[in-house]
């Protein structure tokens, strides 16, 4: 894992973190006429910035782990070490 990589997304998440911030700020600032969109958007961008801003490159790497087949992998070949068959 190289560090600037690791710095790129720690930037990102800092930028999505703002953004969440911002959209929270103009929700108190615009009024209650579409303020509850702008908030349902900046909060699930804020999440994900503080995710990655904490996690760094981790993160992609650990949904697209996540996402793909080898999830389960862990639990195979625990299950094979004991003689128990695999769930799922």
């Amino acid at each position: 894992m190289s560090r600037q990589g690791d710095r790129l997304w720690r930037g990102v998440g800092a930028l999505l973190l703002i953004a969440g911030g911002l959209a929270g700020t103009l929700t108190d600032i615009s009024g209650p006429e579409g303020a509850g969109t702008l908030l349902l958007l900046g909060f699930p961008l804020a999440i994900l910035g503080l995710v990655l801003v904490v996690q760094g490159k981790r993160a992609p790497l650990a949904i697209r782990v996540e996402c793909s087949r080898h999830r389960h992998l862990p639990e195979r070949l625990q299950a094979r070490r004991t003689g128990r068959p695999p769930r799922g």
